[in-house]
């Protein structure tokens, strides 16, 4: 298999027209799992700050709170009567026997072994310590992203040094998201796939160049069991974006024999294992009286045509008001990304334009299309979804954004600059103030009960 740095070389121009990005080797600079730890830590740093200002709440602000009650009711059911009980399949509603069909619970098992080592332990469920474990969840995937962003700016010939300090910047942009703080409330189901699908890209680029190896490719199967088995629509749609982008853009097409074992074989475990869950809940509901309910396809997709919560698709973007008319504080400042959102795009372009003029690697382009795909075919299919949804949803398109605008174009310009570092000190300059920009942003929408002292203070305290 042709090496990346040939590939960006190979074409009918002479090679001086289009000179080749340098390339680091593969054992050049710190190894992953050193890397991997040093986010971690960065990352820790990060949470202790947030879970000290924004995230600083008691157990009653979050045992009266929706989601949390939401989840609280999940888990404890699973601890009284059992995992298997409802087959793995959420139950919802306490005090009514109603198993949720649409989806297959996993997304809360590490929460639930969580609290019910807690409940073993002290008798008591840990509101707080749900709240910590979904927090470190949202800290882990930042970690991993930061990788694939470090592993990304080598791929564009930056050194070390400059590549971990992108790495650090997407990091802290991807953490301080408002929608991913918000996990502090509760996890979704598409936060938890994302880890598994950016372990997957992470293996991918680790892959290439000959290096791929039967380690690499099991571990690649693993991925895609776990992204379609926690959220299998988004699992589906990463799939479907992944191979149309290696098998329709140029050079090094894998072969198909690989696709199938790496994508189509797990698909099919986790679809296997979702189907005997519902046949357990079909069997229940006609045998021990269980209601099975669930959104139908008809009604995610919005092609029931109702028109009570949404128009077309552009309201997904441009029809947030409905949304945040549920919300009771600050609600006109939900949902409300757009300067990331206009740079993540121009920087994305500036990706694919600088791809075709072979100045980017071709695993940059993959990891855009598979993750920008996966959000893109989410949204057209189940628009309905989306558009209810956006705290869901926002969190999986600004993934790819911020990769692009903070890793792959200041790598890309960077390369351009004798690699003077400037580029990389005004990228984590524009991450440091973004960052504290979206923790303020988060704390409107999530504001923190105020103590009496300060709520008795007048609005003019000089009596002017």
């Amino acid at each position: 298999m042709p090496s990346e740095e040939a590939t960006l070389a190979s074409d009918d121009e002479p090679e001086a027209a289009q000179p080749p990005i340098a390339m680091p080797e593969a054992d050049e600079g710190p190894r992953g799992s050193t890397l991997f730890a040093l986010f971690v830590a960065i990352g820790l740093i990060a949470f202790g700050y947030v879970w000290m200002t924004v995230h600083r709440r008691s157990e009653g602000t979050l045992s009266s709170s929706v989601l949390p009650i939401h989840s609280h009711t999940i888990i404890t059911h699973w601890i009284d009567h059992g995992y298997f009980a409802s087959y793995g399949l959420l139950w919802p509603v306490a005090g009514e026997k109603i198993i949720y069909r649409s989806g297959t619970g996993a997304y809360m098992i590490s929460g639930y072994l969580v609290e019910k080592f807690w409940v073993a332990l002290t008798g008591r469920y840990g509101w707080r310590l749900l709240a910590l474990h979904d927090e470190l969840i949202a800290l882990l995937t930042s970690a991993l992203l930061a990788l694939l962003a470090y592993r990304i700016a080598r791929r564009f010939g930056t050194g070390p040094v400059h590549a971990f300090v992108l790495g650090v910047a997407v990091q802290m942009v991807w953490f301080t998201f408002p929608d991913n703080l918000g996990a502090y409330w509760g996890l979704t189901e598409q936060a938890c796939c994302l880890p598994a699908a950016i372990g997957f890209l992470l293996l991918e680029e680790r892959a290439i160049d000959g290096r791929r190896t039967r380690l690499l490719t099991v571990l690649q199967v693993l991925a895609v069991f776990a992204l379609t088995y926690v959220e299998y629509i988004a699992g589906t749609m990463f799939i479907a974006s992944y191979a149309a982008t290696v098998l329709l853009l140029r050079d090094e097409r894998p072969p198909l024999k690989r696709l199938g074992v790496v994508l189509l074989l797990p698909w099919l475990c986790a679809f296997a294992i979702y189907g005997l869950q519902l046949s357990g809940a079909r069997y229940a509901r006609k045998h021990a009286g269980v209601q099975v309910a669930g959104s139908g396809f008809l009604y995610r997709t919005g092609l029931d045509g109702d028109a009570m919560f949404y128009g077309d698709h552009l309201d997904i973007a441009f029809g947030r008001d409905i949304v945040r008319a549920g919300r009771p504080d600050n609600r006109q400042f939900l949902f409300r990304w757009e300067g990331l959102f206009f740079c993540g795009i121009a920087a994305v372009l500036a990706t694919l334009t600088a791809y075709v003029r072979r100045r980017a690697p071709r695993i940059a382009v993959v990891m855009l299309f598979a993750l920008l795909g996966c959000y893109l075919l989410y949204a057209a299919v189940f628009s309905q979804m989306v558009a209810l949804h956006p705290n869901h949803f926002d969190g999986m398109l600004a993934t790819p954004m911020i990769l692009a605008l903070f890793a792959m174009v200041p790598a890309l310009v960077e390369s351009h600059t004798r690699r003077t570092g400037m580029i990389v000190l005004l990228a984590l300059f524009g991450a440091t103030w973004l960052s504290l920009f979206q923790l303020r942003i988060y704390a409107l929408c999530y504001p923190s009960p105020q103590p009496a002292a300060v709520m008795a203070v007048p609005a003019n305290p000089s009596g002017e």
